[in-house]
């Protein structure tokens, strides 16, 4: 009768799978060994550059599918070309080397596809793409899912696509991704995790070292404290978070690999960061650190000094009602998402001021599409509203169906933002809105908080909006010259705003954005 044995991946790894064609070894780099070995509800793992983290996911998705017969794990990137080259240059080699694998698991009848690999012991690794949507993925049924580049990833996705793992009685799920700033997907998961940190002792002064940019010596690394060699490969996991949470979080960096054959010190780091365009890449892809340029255009104080306007205004006054410059913004969020919501703003021109007298978030039942055609209107006749700005990016429906209920379809002019356009507003009349560039308008809007031309409600009131605002960073690229302004959250309540005030700008003087 055969005889089970039962290993841990790490073990099942360094006995039967074969990296560039020889056995894999962990000789140097024992501290990987629990991250292999991690059975845990969630996972995520914070690597640098060439530190091995394409090769850890590939060792540990086929160790669990050829020690656990009928496994069935998904593995998910931003992008397809992402998933062919971790398809092609991480899986395949390892298939394909490992005596093991390739004598006992695989033949002519079992598919071994680009997105599909199959295996004689019924498990199976499906590796997809997606990045905004989950559509391409329905339809699969799995118990471990993978994301990959997670820091990437639009977070709405992953609930949806993990509903694949519904009848499974595993239900485990891995992130792993190179870290960018304090904000976003991958540092939203890594803040509710355990945070494990790998600290190594000195062997000089004694003392514990949390390995950073302190740690970078001229020729190898070094101790914070004393500046002698650090050996990181001695050392232990410390949680650096919630010890009890219930993500398990790891961060592995290039300090821990300085005796790696591949890694050569001085073209890798100390050069490396002479070259590097700004410390944020360096901190990114060297430290494994997150790491913000303090290029927030709009500060919270910025805010808090606009937010002079008193309550928020739930019913208009005969004041607000007699005013012929009244415009309604509306930035639609996702049905499904989790995080972003439409909202919808009441602004007027007063005194040569832009106020913003009302904002609505829509959650729970009403954020359903259905509440909010009908609720938008309501506002429209409430408010007196001359012109609503409305967000066209999610199609023309949502539009169309509220033209259709305040019975005068040109007064909701729909905004599209646009990456390559040169003018500011471009009016489109085949799809019947404007064209925006999206850098120019929100500048503008920006150059307006900062001057104090744009009144908030009081702070208690306009507070639950502020994050939409300071979710935005500027990100430069230095080669071209350019740069772009990127969310790092939810930001429905800016657009909302920026949309009611284009209205107004249109309604006022509708040569004023077309400068």
């Amino acid at each position: 009768m055969a005889k089970i044995i039962r290993i841990a991946p790490s073990q099942f790894t360094e006995r039967f799978l074969h990296l560039n064609g020889k056995p894999f070894s962990f000789q140097n780099y024992e501290f990987m060994k629990p991250i292999y070995d991690l059975d845990s509800p969630e996972i995520v793992m914070k690597f640098s550059r060439q530190t091995s983290k394409s090769t850890t996911m590939a060792n540990v998705m086929m160790s669990k599918s050829a020690m656990i017969p009928h496994f069935k794990q998904l593995y998910v990137s931003p992008s397809v070309d992402q998933t062919k080259i971790f398809s092609g240059d991480r899986v395949a080699p390892v298939i394909e080397s490992s005596p093991l694998i390739k004598k006992h698991y695989i033949n002519s009848n079992v598919s071994q596809n680009v997105f599909t690999k199959r295996f004689l012991n019924g498990s199976t690794l499906y590796l997809r793409y997606a990045l905004q949507s989950a559509d391409r993925l329905r339809g699969l049924s799995t118990d471990i899912n993978y994301f990959d580049e997670a820091q990437d990833l639009n977070m709405d996705i992953i609930p949806v696509i993990n509903q694949s793992m519904s009848r499974s009685l595993h239900k485990r799920t891995v992130f792993a991704g190179t870290p960018k700033r304090t904000k976003g997907t991958l540092a939203e998961l890594w803040y509710r995790s355990t945070m494990y940190e790998w600290f190594s002792k000195c062997g000089h002064c004694n003392k514990w070292n949390f390995l950073d940019q302190k740690n970078v010596g001229l020729y190898g690394v070094i101790c914070r404290y004393c500046g002698e060699h650090l050996d990181t490969r001695k050392g232990q996991w410390i949680s650096t978070g919630d010890p009890t949470s219930r993500t398990k979080g790891f961060r592995v960096n290039i300090l821990m690999f300085e005796s790696a054959p591949w890694v050569d010190w001085q073209t890798d780091v100390i050069d490396y960061r002479k070259t590097c365009p700004n410390d944020a890449i360096f901190y990114n892809e060297v430290l494994g650190l997150e790491y913000d340029e303090g290029v927030q255009p709009i500060t919270l104080a910025d805010l808090r000094r606009c937010a002079t306007g008193g309550p928020m205004i739930e019913d208009p006054t005969s004041v607000h009602l007699s005013s012929t410059q009244t415009t309604l913004g509306l930035d639609y969020g996702p049905v499904n998402s989790n995080k972003s919501k439409t909202v919808a703003s009441i602004i007027q021109r007063c005194e040569g001021k832009t106020k913003v007298l009302y904002l609505k978030r829509y959650k729970g039942h009403e954020a359903d599409y259905s509440f909010i055609h009908s609720d938008i209107p309501g506002l429209f006749a409430k408010w007196h509203v001359a012109v609503i700005g409305a967000d066209a990016g999610l199609g023309d429906g949502p539009n169309s169906e509220i033209r259709g209920r305040i019975g005068q379809p040109e007064r909701l002019i729909a905004f599209r933002h646009s990456g390559s356009q040169r003018a500011k507003a471009k009016w489109n009349p085949k799809s019947n809105e404007y064209t925006l560039n999206r850098n120019m308008v929100m500048t503008d809007l920006f150059r307006k908080i900062k001057n104090r031309q744009i009144e908030f409600p009081r702070w208690e009131d306009f507070e639950p909006f502020a994050d939409d605002f300071l979710n935005i960073v500027i990100e430069y690229d230095d080669h071209a010259g350019t740069y772009k302004y990127v969310n790092t959250g939810p930001d429905d309540a800016l657009h909302s705003i920026l949309f009611g005030e284009l209205a107004l700008q249109l309604l006022t003087a509708r040569n004023t954005m077309m400068g």
